[in-house]
């Protein structure tokens, strides 16, 4: 075999790392917050009926996801042609503005319609940008690790996300205590996409300073001279785009009902007062660390198919009957802060192998292109999963618990099937990956 320019110049990982998981953090407090601010979001910016807001609010919030394969699909193109570190920047950049000019957002008392409209329209900016960042961040890292320790990396850069989710929700927890309670309504809120551009501020420091993929550089005149279509008409590239928003559909599907509805379940009718909801959420997203670290450790030795099976059968098995005790209430705070991170743990924990599953499955030329495409496709359908339950549920309201639980299943058996249409990817050499 040919050795590679690339096999001569290995970048430390730690040198890329820390720009990279930056826009993971950046991305996750930027959703985590619409998870967090459901119920105010509802109030302020919908006519006062709240089952609908909350719907409407949810929607919104959903509806952003449509718009991150956009954003993946033109900076996952961008990150070929022009480098992984330039394109991060830019949408570093656009992420960090568009969560601080929310903040200044009118709201339905003061323009009525417009309100909701206007939300809407920034929330799809948001998800372009967002979309941007992970064929890019994913694939600079990927491609800077050596093969037998991919999975863990990977894991360690997902771990991004509930880190962000943490960081959302610290400071969530105290804004309540600065703005207390109808301040927070008026004000607080807006603090919490004012502070975003901190995180976005010291990620964009970081990323002047990283150096850019070496595998990228060597392959950049291929890449340049590559189009879309030469993408799509490649069936193979098409069938790896297609298991991996298969894969995408089920975890975001999945993610949306545990983690992402949580709050709003532990608060519902005052089961769980604030702060104490929140605790049990923050508690959950910390173990849900474990998770994604456990699943890379994982894959890095039994492979990447293996530990996406054994997950998603796990999460069947247990996640539904400790979510029933969860959400018919029969759980104090204890109960409930137990059951949530074992769900998290289960449920969400799976994130972990992805960064590698996916960057195995293209080669350089399309990497961020691929990746970005088939991470951010599964957002489409499988953001949905809380309204599509909302909305059955609106109508069969004794059965909610029921739905809740056939949701789940659907959610597994998407990645389950994913993993049994893919290859088995462990230690892969990236440069042996090609057109």
């Amino acid at each position: 075999m040919q050795t590679s320019t690339y096999s001569k110049v290995r970048v430390n990982p730690w040198s890329v790392y820390p720009g990279a998981i930056a826009g993971w953090v950046m991305d996750a407090f930027n959703l985590s917050m619409m998870f967090l601010l459901v119920p105010v979001i509802a109030d302020l910016f919908f006519p006062a009926h709240y089952g609908l807001a909350i719907i409407g609010t949810w929607s919104i919030y959903t509806t952003t996801f449509i718009f991150r394969p956009v954003g993946g699909l033109i900076f996952g193109r961008l990150g070929d042609r022009i480098g992984r570190k330039n394109t991060m920047t830019i949408t570093l950049l656009g992420l960090g503005l568009i969560t601080f000019a929310t903040g200044f957002l009118p709201v339905y008392s003061v323009i009525g319609i417009a309100a909701p409209l206007l939300l809407f329209l920034f929330r799809i900016i948001t998800g372009i940008f967002a979309g941007g960042e992970y064929g890019n961040g994913s694939s600079i890292l990927m491609e800077t690790v050596g093969a037998p320790k991919r999975g863990i990396w990977g894991a360690a850069i997902q771990s991004g996300y509930p880190l962000g989710y943490t960081l959302a929700a610290v400071i969530f927890l105290y804004l309540h205590y600065v703005f207390p309670g109808t301040e927070f309504a008026i004000t607080g809120w807006r603090w919490m996409f004012w502070i975003g551009i901190i995180p976005a501020i010291i990620g964009l420091v970081i990323r002047l300073k990283m150096p850019e993929s070496a595998m990228w550089i060597e392959t950049k005149d291929r890449a340049k001279k590559l189009t879309l279509s030469d993408v799509f008409k490649n069936r193979r590239l098409t069938y790896e785009i297609i298991t991996s928003v298969l894969a995408m559909t089920g975890i975001a599907w999945v993610y949306g009902l545990t983690l992402g509805f949580f709050p709003t379940v532990l608060s519902f009718d005052g089961f769980l007062k604030f702060p104490y909801f929140l605790y049990v959420v923050i508690t959950a997203i910390l173990v849900s660390l474990l998770g994604y670290l456990s699943s890379g450790y994982l894959s890095d030795h039994i492979g990447r198919r293996t530990v996406m099976v054994i997950y998603s059968i796990l999460a069947i098995i247990f996640s539904i009957p400790l979510t029933f005790l969860i959400i018919k209430h029969y759980l104090g705070f204890s109960g409930s802060l137990i059951f949530a991170s074992i769900i998290a743990f289960l449920t969400t924990g799976i994130y972990g192998v992805i960064p590698s599953f996916l960057s195995e499955k293209y080669p350089t030329e399309v990497r961020s292109t691929g990746t970005g495409i088939g991470f951010n496709g599964g957002f489409i359908l499988g953001n949905w999963s809380t309204v599509f339950l909302l909305l059955i549920v609106s109508f069969t309201s004794p059965f909610f618990f029921g739905w809740w639980g056939i949701f789940v299943i659907i959610g597994e058996l998407f990645i389950f099937s994913s993993a049994l249409l893919s290859k088995e990817t462990r230690g892969l050499d990236l440069s042996d990956v090609k057109l």
